[in-house]
């Protein structure tokens, strides 16, 4: 049995994907399988995912989105934790050696998570260097609530048996699937966020599409219909930590859908959040984003 199962999915990244996987394999820590998760590729992902061999264990399905795709590799995954690794990003040599230490140093927790460096020409990642093993502990994922630091399932290693239990990621085509898996697995025991040193290289793209748009606004519209729902765990008693951080996620993709042209989505999940703020009161944010959202709709034009 492998220690990381390392669960990459993918649709059309012929051109990104082998430079992804070349820093798999320049990794120091070697007790890993690496599965990726084709979504039903068209553009010659299959035929760079060849090459190499018996290195990679490719799983194909057709397309349905990245949920599924890495649900695919979930149940494959035959290592102890499962790490996420986007096939457009990349990992520094020693990523897999810095969640392995996490991970002992807490005595397996179920879910480590990293932090990323962000960059948009490969180049700029050799300024990156290796920091101290700086880590903090949190009794689980919903007490960090008022942790200020960057959440996404591309910095992640979790617990195969956790994932499982929760059920993998949602299959809708949402964007931030990766923020309701965790806080599906909010309650988990032992969370541990490694701020040094950087693990992902997180490659960044160009503006947003109309549907990128979309699906961020939903992305947003479910977790706030979740948490309605009661299908997150922690109950009552847990409620105003997972607020705390649905509603951030609210008013940074309020925001980002203002700034991209679509003030109609970003005023519903305005609408939509309003009883939740109610709970975990951002005053400056209930007040002010109308206003701020019409001045900034009516300047536009004046700053092109």
């Amino acid at each position: 049995m492998p220690f990381f199962s390392i669960v990459i999915a993918t649709y059309n990244r012929a051109r990104l994907i082998g430079e992804t996987l070349e820093t798999v394999f320049a990794q120091e820590f070697t007790d890993y399988e690496v599965l990726v998760a084709d979504d039903g590729s068209t553009d010659g992902t299959r035929e760079v995912l060849a090459r190499y061999g018996e290195r990679v264990r490719v799983l194909r399905q057709e397309n349905q989105g990245p949920g599924p795709a890495r649900n695919l590799g979930i149940r494959h995954a035959a290592g102890q934790y499962v790490v996420f690794l986007d096939s457009d990003d990349l990992w520094f040599p020693w990523t897999l050696a810095a969640y392995h230490q996490a991970i002992g140093m807490y005595g397996k927790p179920s879910v480590v998570m990293g932090t990323p460096a962000k960059f948009q020409r490969p180049e700029e990642l050799s300024r990156v260097k290796r920091g101290a093993l700086k880590t903090h502990a949190f009794a689980d994922y919903f007490a960090t609530a008022e942790a200020p630091f960057v959440r996404t399932a591309c910095v992640v290693a979790v617990r195969t048996e956790a994932l499982l239990r929760v059920g993998g990621f949602t299959p809708l085509r949402i964007i931030s699937e990766d923020h309701d898996l965790l806080y599906r697995l909010g309650t988990e025991p032992c969370f541990v966020w490694m701020e040094e040193p950087l693990v992902v290289g997180y490659r960044q793209h160009g503006s947003s599409s109309s549907r990128d748009l979309e699906r961020g606004y939903e992305g947003l519209c479910y977790q706030l219909e979740q948490e309605r729902l009661g299908r997150y765990p922690g109950s009552e008693a847990r409620r105003r930590e997972r607020l705390t951080l649905i509603l951030h996620g609210v008013r940074h993709v309020s925001r980002w859908l203002v700034e991209h042209g679509r003030p109609d989505l970003a005023l519903d999940l305005y609408r939509r959040s309003l009883p939740a703020h109610l709970v975990v009161p951002r005053w400056r944010y209930m007040l002010g984003f109308a206003p701020w959202m019409v001045a900034s709709v009516a300047l536009k034009p004046f700053r092109r």
